[in-house]
């Protein structure tokens, strides 16, 4: 099964020859289609859509912006070590990135890290102990990765880490009990896995938790108080799904909870409290403002503040209580795609 004809939603881009498309209407297998671009193709420079930055609102239930990042990109990862989020690969308007920034949100600046070794796309990303993980994804020609690579911010080294045991793109992870779970993604073999790998950075060795129970590839997943949340998703038959599952570390079991609001993928996504944030994110083609909060204990959905700039693929991070959206992109077609840059921030 390649990307191509299963997908995330219509991004496509060109490198050199090779398209990539991650589509939820299959790059010429679906209702909608993206004609690649390749990089120096006469394109029209992107409009530089920025954010205003202010102060990040005390009130709740409301969003703010913060300083622009350096780079527009979709679809990388990010990870928090201490109140810095790191920023690792993804896309931007000229292809698959390597890159490396890192926005300090105690005092809304930005600063550049060693590059990650691999340059990819669709990973996932997290810190334990002050140590951050890029873990998966796909790279330039498209090829899923079991790569996994550590960076440590003191030393602005990078280190390659045991591989993952099956290769994953197109996915978010969540840290619990210093432990980093990858739920579901996509392996061009296998399709939507329904696999949860888990990482123990101490050891250096990957072991396989209680499998959901549906194959779906970037959930909305999130650590919320004692369980894990993966709600959402993209399954094989290419579309959207609603359905929502918890995790108990405790039992190494799923259970099926209440669906979302409405399907959708590829959002931002981050627990809080007792309360896992969904935002953005797309159920076909459309970028999507949306933002809903699942509270575990009571199993119920709220619908909550939108986003004030609707995005596909951003990057998401939780601080000091906060959830951080950065980046993403409008899905727009050939010639009319916009990357990102704005940092949009919650306050529950």
């Amino acid at each position: 099964m390649s990307r191509r004809n299963s997908a995330l939603s219509t991004w496509g881009s060109a490198i050199g020859a090779a398209a990539v498309c991650l589509a939820v209407a299959a790059c010429g297998g679906g209702s909608t289609s993206v004609v690649p671009r390749s990089v120096g193709e006469g394109q029209p420079a992107l409009q530089r859509v920025s954010s205003t930055n202010f102060a990040r609102s005390a009130t709740s239930n409301t969003w703010s912006t913060g300083a622009t990042a350096p780079t527009k990109r979709y679809a990388g990862g990010a990870a928090v070590v201490g109140t810095d989020i790191y920023v690792v690969g993804g896309f931007d308007p000229l292809g698959v990135l390597g890159k490396n920034e890192i926005y300090d949100t105690a005092t809304n600046t930005w600063k550049t890290g060693a590059s990650m070794p691999t340059k990819r796309y669709a990973l996932a990303a997290a810190a334990v102990n002050g140590i951050v993980y890029a873990i998966g994804g796909a790279d330039v020609a498209n090829n899923t990765l079991n790569t996994v690579e550590a960076y440590d911010p003191v030393a602005n080294t990078w280190s390659t880490k045991a591989p993952l045991p099956t290769a994953v793109d197109s996915i978010i992870a969540t840290v619990d009990k210093g432990l980093i779970y990858i739920v579901g993604g996509f392996n061009t073999g296998i399709g939507r896995f329904n696999g949860v790998q888990v990482y123990n950075p101490a050891t250096n060795v990957w072991a396989s938790a209680a499998p959901l129970n549906l194959g779906k590839s970037y959930a909305y997943v999130g650590t919320v108080g004692t369980s894990i949340v993966a709600a959402g998703g993209l399954l094989n038959s290419g579309s959207t799904t609603e359905d929502n599952e918890v995790y108990s570390p405790h039992t190494n079991s799923w259970a099926t909870k209440l669906h979302m609001v409405s399907p959708r993928q590829a959002g931002c996504a981050g627990g809080i409290g007792n309360l896992l944030y969904a935002a953005g994110g797309t159920k076909k083609t459309t970028p999507l403002n949306h933002l809903d909060g699942y509270d575990a204990r009571l199993n119920t959905w709220t619908s909550l503040a939108p986003m004030p700039f609707a995005v596909i693929g951003p990057e998401s991070a939780t601080v000091n209580g906060l959830l951080y959206c950065i980046g993403g992109s409008n899905n727009g077609t050939a010639g009319h795609i916009q990357y990102y840059d704005y940092v949009q921030i919650y306050q529950p």
